[in-house]
């Protein structure tokens, strides 16, 4: 059920004061309190100039926000939507995909399929979303709703929904979209065609900068993550493996109160695990019965000289078991992953192993889910209620690999680069040059228990403002070491103009940050790289 709520938008008018002072310039000369030099500022006893552009009082237009209408029980897409709105990243892949879409259909042309659609009607969503110059009436997602029914049909339900599901749903059909238009799932996640590929870590995408119409715009929500499995009864570790995520789901404690890098810290914790079978120790075990069965053959041969024929079959039995202990040699030497087909392996009792996963290469938007839900053994469903507080910036450089891997399976992936506090410049640094450095964009936040509650969302926006003299010259005549600190300063990552709204359907109002982050209630967060 939507409460209700009362509108408060900021920003009425505002009073001007004005202090007039009127004094004879020709008595403050006769005074000497004023000295005129001929010549300018440069005349004799001037100060050397610093070389600093001076900054100029920029003109900040209101801002204001579009509403939705809750069309029966959606807050949830209301939500979501104005969370995704408030992400340029996001934005402009949703252009790239419908123009990719637009040229296809025009080539071809073929009908709109149900992906296709959505995609339209998601990017006319978000174009109504955008922050406008004037206070404008709510808009109906009525035609978006009706797109995403013939995909999922929960959509058309009256009943309560999942803001996680909707946010799936709807980065599925973006991805699968790119797979039917020709690109890998691989290309349309880190990639533009043709291009080559990049680093373990990836760099910023400043080339992505006005690239609105280029279909070819990476995925900005798809991430890698590196998984580990060592035993720890002998030592061995499986091969690292990679998997592309869109967003990471990670468990909130169970306590009252908790942080974003805690519930990250849980993520990337080392699990024990108890039934998990090593292929290490599954071949030993392997070896070791091949080896008593040749041995109790051998045994057996020796008194059957009056059986010519059951020695013969008894021999090659014995030259076959010879082969595959070569095989199983050779392979625990080697590589106990090869394919050790017409073995038939022996399963060992299961032994202790650990299990990791990490973040191996960053997205250009990181969405993290805040999984509340809490299992009773009754098998009712609970929610759990601890507060989760939030940071403007995010450093999850703990939870990455780096170019050390380790494999011991009582030790981290990776350890952290740089163990500092989180306010120190140096750790800003280091996070922000490796791509670990993010920004809060958006909060999806849930208000109720379990099975009902509503949903809404705060929302970063950055307003209009234009400038009367040039601010982008601003650090012009600063120095190198200057400029460097403002880079890693985390005032001047947080300065830079952004306000805060809150939105409840068709509710919009301005808030502070404070707001934002003592929220608590936090479902679903959006960062983007800085």
């Amino acid at each position: 059920m939507t409460p209700s709520y009362h509108t408060a938008l900021i920003g009425g008018p505002r009073n001007n004061f004005l202090l007039a002072a009127s004094i004879s310039v020709a008595s403050l000369l006769a005074l000497g309190l004023v000295a005129v030099t001929m010549g300018g500022s440069d005349g004799p006893g001037a100060k050397p100039s610093s070389g600093r552009r001076k900054h100029s009082r920029r003109r900040v237009q209101k801002t204001f926000i579009r509403g939705l209408y809750n069309l029966g029980n959606t807050c949830f897409l209301n939500s979501t939507l104005q969370s995704l709105a408030s992400l340029p990243a996001f934005n402009e892949y949703v252009d790239a995909c419908a123009t990719l879409l637009m040229d296809s259909v025009n080539q071809a042309s073929a009908s709109i399929t149900a992906d296709a659609a959505i995609i339209f009607r998601l990017k006319d969503v978000l174009g109504q979303l955008k922050p406008q110059a004037r206070r404008v009436p709510a808009y109906s997602p009525s035609g978006l709703i009706g797109s995403l029914s013939k995909k999922g049909k929960w959509m058309s339900s009256r009943n309560e929904q999942d803001a996680q599901e909707l946010f799936q749903l709807v980065s599925s059909t973006l991805q699968a979209t790119r797979r039917e238009m020709g690109a890998s799932l691989f290309n349309s996640g880190f990639l533009s065609q043709n291009a080559p590929i990049e680093s373990s870590i990836i760099s910023t995408a400043s080339s992505l900068t006005n690239q609105t119409n280029n279909p070819h715009i990476p995925n900005p929500l798809q991430g890698m993550a590196a998984s580990r499995i060592a035993c720890v009864k002998c030592g061995y570790t499986a091969a690292i493996r990679h998997f592309t995520f869109d967003n990471l789901s990670l468990t909130v404690p169970r306590k009252q109160k908790t942080t974003v890098e805690e519930c990250l810290s849980v993520y990337t914790v080392i699990d024990h695990l108890d039934d998990f079978k090593c292929r290490h120790c599954t071949l030993s075990a392997t070896l070791v019965q091949i080896k008593w069965d040749m041995a109790q053959h051998t045994a057996d041969l020796d008194k059957l000289r009056d059986s010519p024929k059951r020695a013969k079959r008894l021999t090659e039995t014995i030259k076959t078991l010879t082969e595959q202990q070569d095989r199983l040699e050779h392979a625990l030497a080697n590589n106990p992953e090869d394919s050790l087909k017409g073995i038939e392996l022996v399963s060992p009792q299961p032994g202790m192993s650990t299990k990791q996963t990490m973040i191996a290469r960053t997205p250009r938007v990181l969405a993290l889910h805040l999984s509340r839900s809490i299992f009773m053994p009754s098998g009712d469903v609970l929610k759990n209620s601890a507060s989760v507080r939030l940071q403007p910036l995010l450093d999850i450089s703990p939870f990455t690999t780096t170019g050390h891997i380790t494999t011991s399976a009582s030790k981290p992936i990776s350890g952290p680069a740089v163990a500092m506090s989180q306010d120190n410049s140096e750790r800003l640094a280091y996070a922000q040059r490796n791509n670990c450095l993010y920004r809060l964009s958006a909060v999806v936040v849930h208000a109720g228990n379990h099975n009902s509650g509503h949903y809404s969302a705060y929302r970063r926006v950055r307003p209009a403002a234009s400038d009367e003299s040039g601010d982008e010259n601003a650090d012009e005549g600063l120095s190198a070491n200057e400029k460097d600190n403002n880079n890693v300063s985390k005032q001047s990552l947080l300065d830079d103009g952004s306000i805060w709204f809150m939105a409840s359907d068709t509710q919009t109002i301005e808030v502070s940050e404070i707001t934002v982050m003592s929220s608590g209630d936090a479902y679903l967060l959006f960062y983007e790289r800085l």
